[in-house]
């Protein structure tokens, strides 16, 4: 974990995080993710809150959310962090629960892939070793 005072550039950022400079400038560009530093010869440079909310913004993508949803994610987190009125956390709350589910969703959906995965890859195994079986009995004919 990285020392919160801590600050990197974007190419170790990049590479801990194993997407192009250009994908985090593009973030960046979409208002996703705004480092606040910057080093003498202007150079981004990223603190632990930043690289927590790209890993989130990666994380939501890896999921197959689009940018949007990504924002809209990302935004809600920033209104509660920073709401003073309990309407708006109890708002922000329901928001955050109707995502949850969503996400929930996306697991489930995953998990059932997974397992037809599975099992389409338990058929292929059954066909290349009846193929080979097949192919051992031509060679003794």
């Amino acid at each position: 974990m990285q020392d919160p005072k801590e600050l990197s550039q974007i190419g170790g950022v990049a590479e801990r995080l194993g997407v192009s400079t250009r994908t985090i400038k593009y973030y960046e560009e979409l208002g996703l993710v705004s480092p606040e530093n910057r080093s003498p010869g202007g150079f981004r440079l990223y603190n632990a809150s930043d690289i927590e909310r790209l890993e989130r913004i990666l994380r939501l993508k890896g999921m197959g959310f689009s940018l949007a949803a990504v924002r809209e994610f990302l935004s809600v987190r920033d209104v509660a962090k920073e709401a003073t009125r309990e309407r708006v956390l109890a708002e922000t709350t329901e928001h955050l629960k109707a995502r949850e589910r969503e996400v929930d969703d996306r697991i489930s959906k995953t998990r059932e892939d997974l397992k037809s995965a599975e099992a389409l890859r338990e058929e292929l195994r059954r066909d290349i070793s009846l193929c080979e079986a097949r192919m051992r009995e031509l060679k003794k004919a």
